[in-house]
């Protein structure tokens, strides 16, 4: 059953799991929950966690972060040391070292795998920091499943899903292959496929065993968007799991509008271009589109001062036209908060998505969108209204969108307005804090006097 924080229409939790139960101030007594992530800063779905993380104050939960490997500077974020006692310094390596060597590289797989076992999870259970919850994000090659019915029977546990690696045989995207729904093998994304019994349906038996032995009242399953919370009740591993749905928030102090002008100048960027801002960790990746909206921009080659602005690592490999100006990975909010703004259009082709934190930040700036219809994308751009959405993977239909578009710049305002106004009412950080907030006391069920007593798992 999905239960949904996103539409008031599809809710069917208990009232004190809806959002609007606590409001500010109104919190109950205080409990720790530990938020667990692969990374900090690096990525998406850790940025997104972070975000989250630093947001749950406000709703009355006092949180930490527990990362495999941290690069920020955030206090209540803490290094998981699964070597303990040895020095932290020593496990690092031991870490980097162990995902290496347990994950199949891409250029051999020919997709990102992750397996469900790692080196260093095994300790996690044991080395976790009092806690009344824990709440999983995204733990390719930090969690080991094995120790998930160690990690229930101790406490309550929400996992977020930030793809759908968790209920796949090892893909983190699966594409338009469904065999995720019943046992995987065969798999169409691993070159290296053997054939039934391959690397994709072993894991996928090891999870369901484990999953098996994990009592569906002590883990929540909780997805950004709709689309992924579907996909994970369609699996043969979480089908029978209470799933919710939660959008990511965006602190709208951080990302809002800047004149563009400013944003230009600020970034060098040409005050009267016409520019299509395309934002992804891995340019190359081609699930995130780049080849489409080539495609797509090569149809607009009569339009005049036409410029592509990428972020990300590594250059695309780009003929003109048109001009395109390649920023690099830009961490710094200010400087993305400049990126959106200084854009006339976001695009984002992404051929299966989940809820792209660059929407939420290019909406929260007042620039719109411009993308296909699939995943998360079609649940948190309005067409029409913030943005345009063509079909999934129609490269001449895109182009159509994107002209549209860059020759109207009074529907440019329009859309810019609608998609402010959109995140300030969907995507607020705080909203999504507050909603998490009623999902973990609905979890830990009703308050002792005086509050949770926070206590560690047993070693």
């Amino acid at each position: 059953m999905i239960q949904t924080a996103h539409s008031p229409i599809r809710d069917r939790r208990p009232p004190l799991a809806r959002e609007g139960a606590f409001g500010p101030g109104d919190s109950g007594a205080p409990f720790q929950v530990t938020q667990i992530s692969t990374t900090d800063v690096r990525g998406g779905a850790a940025r997104a966690t972070l975000r989250l993380q630093r947001a749950l104050g406000g709703a009355g939960v006092r949180s930490r972060m527990l990362v495999a490997q941290r690069f920020g500077d955030d206090a209540d974020v803490v290094e998981f040391n699964s070597l303990a006692p040895a020095p932290r310094m020593l496990a690092q390596a031991f870490f980097r070292f162990g995902r290496r060597w347990h994950r199949p590289s891409i250029r051999r797989a020919g997709a990102y795998f992750t397996p469900d076992w790692s080196f260093t999870g095994w300790r996690l259970a044991s080395q976790l920091p009092p806690s009344d919850l824990v709440n999983l994000h995204w733990v390719a090659d930090l969690l080991d499943y094995r120790t998930l019915p160690r990690l229930t029977a101790q406490l309550p546990v929400v996992w977020t899903f930030h793809d759908m690696n968790a209920f796949t045989g090892g893909c983190h995207y699966c594409e338009s292959c469904r065999r995720f729904q019943d046992r995987c093998g065969s798999c169409p994304l691993l070159m290296t496929s053997s054939g039934d019994e391959d690397m994709t349906r072993r894991i996928l038996n090891r999870k369901q065993q484990v999953l098996g032995r994990v009592p569906p009242s002590r883990l929540a399953i909780v997805c950004p968007s709709e689309w992924l919370a579907a996909e994970a009740l369609r699996s043969t591993l979480f089908r029978n799991f209470n799933v919710h749905t939660i959008p990511n928030g965006i602190d709208l102090r951080e990302y809002r509008p800047m004149a563009r002008a400013e944003a230009r100048a600020r970034l060098q960027l040409p005050p009267e271009a016409r520019i299509v801002l395309f934002v992804a960790e891995r340019i190359e990746d081609q699930r995130k589109g780049f080849a489409l909206l080539q495609r797509a921009l090569e149809a607009l080659r009569d339009l005049p001062r036409l410029l592509l602005v990428t972020l990300g690592s590594g250059p695309p490999a780009l003929h003109p036209p048109p001009a395109v100006r390649h920023l690099g990975v830009l961490n710094d909010s200010a400087q993305l908060r400049a990126a959106y703004s200084a854009a006339d259009v976001f695009a984002i082709p992404s051929l299966q998505d989940n809820l792209p934190n660059t929407i939420l930040e290019s909406m929260a700036c007042g620039t719109p969108v411009v993308g296909f219809a699939a995943g998360g994308v079609r649940e948190a751009v309005a067409d029409g209204q913030t943005g345009l959405l063509a079909p999934t993977g129609d490269a001449a239909a895109l182009a159509a969108a994107l002209h549209r578009l860059l020759e109207d710049g009074a529907l440019q305002r329009t859309f810019a307005a609608a998609a402010r106004d959109r995140a300030e009412r969907e995507y607020d950080i705080n909203l999504q804090a507050r909603r998490y907030a009623a999902l973990y006391r609905d979890l830990l069920g009703p308050m002792p006097p005086g509050g949770f007593t926070a206590t560690p798992c047993a070693a």
